[in-house]
């Protein structure tokens, strides 16, 4: 290949990236005189774009939390004893999960009561 096409080439897979990478990143790709800058300064858009899919996640698991809490208080799991919040050492969610392109998987988690705040004092064995 000769050295002109071979930096064609390169220039084209940049701006081939480029595109690529504004669509998954929902902008517009910018092409100018130098298309590995272009590509640069694209990427410098990730960690934002990163920050608000965490961020939309995060609030996502915000409310199937409260709805789990609420759904184990309507069932009796998480109750109310003499003005004290009770709830058992430990328990089991059952989560299913799937990514692009992939088939939903059950994923259990287990959380002990610790990690949501409560002491030793506020649990029971179920």
């Amino acid at each position: 290949m000769a050295k002109n096409a071979a930096a064609s080439a390169s220039s084209k897979t940049y701006r081939k990236a480029t595109k690529m990478l504004a669509e998954a990143l929902n902008q517009v790709p910018r092409h100018g005189s130098l298309p590995s800058k272009d590509f640069e300064d694209l990427t410098q858009a990730i960690p934002e774009a990163l920050r608000e899919k965490a961020l939309e996640w995060y609030e996502l698991g915000i409310k199937r939390g409260m709805r789990y809490a609420t759904d184990r208080m309507a069932d009796g799991t998480i109750h109310m004893e003499k003005g004290q919040v009770l709830a058992p050492h430990s328990f089991e969610l059952k989560l299913k999960v799937r990514f692009a392109g992939g088939e939903w998987e059950p994923r259990p988690v287990k959380v002990r009561a610790a990690d949501i705040g409560f002491t030793d004092a506020d649990t029971f064995d179920l």
